[in-house]
């Protein structure tokens, strides 16, 4: 019966904002988050579909989740034996992160970032998948809250989204870039704002082996990607002193003559250059 009632809530909150609305206002959300406990898996995953389906909802709709403890239980099911159970937690998670700024710093504190990470880095595919949205929302509502984007770089979230750069879902692949470049906005910010001369954050991407990745995807078949990937390189990563190298391969100039001036111990071989037939 049970198991039957959080299916069917699950089928009802699965729509508009005006459905979830409807199940919200039905008074279930708390009960939902106690079964996100259960220990029967068969009641843990209905009720966690019906709890991710209310959060893909707008923020206020999401906050009456937050507020019935939901983030306790999320923390928890990141650890759960069963990769479907996890998957939906990152799925969860994700659309929680796609909130507010209070709403992904609430994620922050409940300390969901490091297991959610561990998901990111060594779970299934699509666990990782759905890691990767949850992680790459949370940068790109960081934005406005730099602070948040420097806790995730702390916590070690460079090296599993620059690993998803070689993998073959595209969409992934352009989430992973997102996120990566919301880092490295932040990394340039902090770079100003110090006066430093190196963007730590491109230097960490560097170190993590994106840096490669990226300049590699410039190469790939889908223009949204290779766009974002020369975007990228060309922004954070291509070196200023290029151009200087080049113009010192180049001779001088005489301001006088207008003729270029070589190098003045160019020795001409005996009887001039022979350049053949």
């Amino acid at each position: 019966m049970l198991t039957d009632a959080c299916w069917a809530i699950s089928y009802l909150s699965d729509g508009s904002n005006d459905k979830i609305q409807a199940v919200i206002e039905s008074g279930v959300c708390r009960r939902l988050v106690e079964l996100l406990m259960h220990p029967m898996t068969t009641v843990q995953t209905p009720a966690l579909r019906s709890i991710g389906n209310i959060v893909t909802g707008d923020d206020m709709q999401t906050q009456i989740v937050l507020n019935s403890g939901a983030l306790a239980a999320l923390l928890s099911l990141l650890n759960s034996p069963k990769d479907g159970i996890r998957k939906e937690a990152c799925w969860t998670i994700s659309n929680i992160t796609a909130g507010n700024t209070a709403q992904i710093q609430a994620i922050i504190d409940a300390n969901i970032v490091p297991p959610l990470l561990h998901v990111l880095q060594h779970g299934d595919f699509k666990s990782k998948k759905e890691a990767c949205w949850a992680i790459s929302n949370a940068t790109s509502g960081g934005l406005n809250q730099p602070e948040q984007i420097r806790y995730m770089v702390q916590q070690g979230c460079i090296k599993p989204l620059s690993d998803l750069l070689n993998c073959m879902d595209n969409k992934i692949t352009q989430v992973a870039l997102d996120g990566l470049e919301n880092i490295l906005k932040v990394g340039e910010a902090d770079k100003e704002e110090s006066g430093n001369a190196i963007n730590q954050y491109a230097l960490f991407i560097e170190e993590a082996g994106g840096m490669d990745k990226i300049h590699n995807l410039q190469l790939h078949d889908n223009i949204e990607i290779y766009k974002k990937a020369y975007s990228i390189i060309d922004k954070y990563f291509s070196e200023e002193g290029e151009e200087d190298e080049d113009s010192e391969l180049m001779p001088g100039v005489d301001q006088q003559t207008g003729q270029f001036n070589f190098e003045g111990d160019v020795s001409v071989p005996q009887g001039g250059f022979n350049f053949g037939n």
